[in-house]
């Protein structure tokens, strides 16, 4: 597909990997439909867009919410007349092991990064059919393997998988494309938080050292698979290391996660 003149909504697209998907979008021609809840980081990043020349509006709102979904949904008709790309990156993290989690970090996990791509794609899909156009989830290494101190955020990234492959099938005679994009650790904006055992809101340590992938990567993977219309893609060389060690040898991984649980531990406390 050619995004030259094509529509795209970004979901959580204020700062991090959706904001380098809205720039290499934008850059590449595309109107761009930028979202996120904090209104001060959306109307920012609209505005540096806008500053480069290029054509991007922003939607404040949360995406776990159907209505708010219906919302972007038109906003975005009104503004360019039709959705020709979704892309869902909402999604959140959390750290503590399963014994120590409050239900309710799996309750929010579940609702931002599993319904979070489902509500936007619900309302999206007429009109995605209509343009043949694409969806994208971006989702993480952590989806081929549940990692310790990390299982709401494991099962809901492997959970968009199954959503993925349902959805490749079902409307593969509408001609929609649906990709996912596998993401390994990343550098991170100053600032991002994830969610603690206990439900509170810790921030996230700097992830920014040279063996990282960039928000960029993530970004080119996206165009990537719209420009070819691949279903899935997996980000740099390590994470595509670590997808084949894991098939082929499970047991490794295994025995390396167990291996390092009691360092986990230690840093946990």
């Amino acid at each position: 597909m050619q995004i030259q003149g094509k529509t795209a909504i970004v979901t959580g697209s204020s700062m991090g990997i959706g904001k380098a998907i809205a720039y290499h979008l934008a850059h590449e021609g595309a109107n761009v439909v930028l979202n996120g809840r904090r209104d001060d980081a959306l109307s920012a990043t609209v505005t540096s867009l806008k500053d480069l020349g290029f054509e991007a509006k922003g939607f404040k709102g949360d995406v776990t919410s159907p209505e708010t979904c219906k919302q972007l949904v038109d906003f975005s008709l009104e503004n360019y007349g039709s959705i020709d790309i979704l892309v869902n990156n909402v999604g959140i993290g959390n750290r503590g092991f399963v014994k120590d989690t409050n239900p309710e970090v799996f309750r929010h996990i579940i609702n931002s990064n599993v319904l979070g791509s489902v509500y936007p794609t619900l309302e999206a899909m007429p009109h995605l059919k209509n343009s043949k156009g694409s969806v994208i989830f971006i989702s993480s290494l952590a989806g081929f393997r549940g990692l310790p101190n990390a299982a709401p955020y494991c099962m809901s990234k492997r959970a968009l998988t199954s959503l993925a492959e349902s959805l490749r099938v079902e409307t593969a005679k509408d001609g929609v494309h649906i990709g996912i994009v596998y993401v390994g650790a990343t550098k991170n904006d100053p600032g991002k938080k994830v969610l603690y055992a206990d439900g509170s809101w810790i921030e996230l340590e700097r992830h920014d050292g040279i063996f990282m992938d960039s928000p960029d990567d993530t970004a080119i993977a996206v165009l990537n698979s719209i420009h070819d219309r691949s279903f899935k893609k997996i980000v740099g060389i390590k994470g595509k290391a670590y997808y084949w060690l894991q098939r082929l040898a499970p047991w490794f991984v295994e025995f390396t996660f167990k291996h390092n649980l009691e360092a986990i531990m230690k840093a946990q406390k």
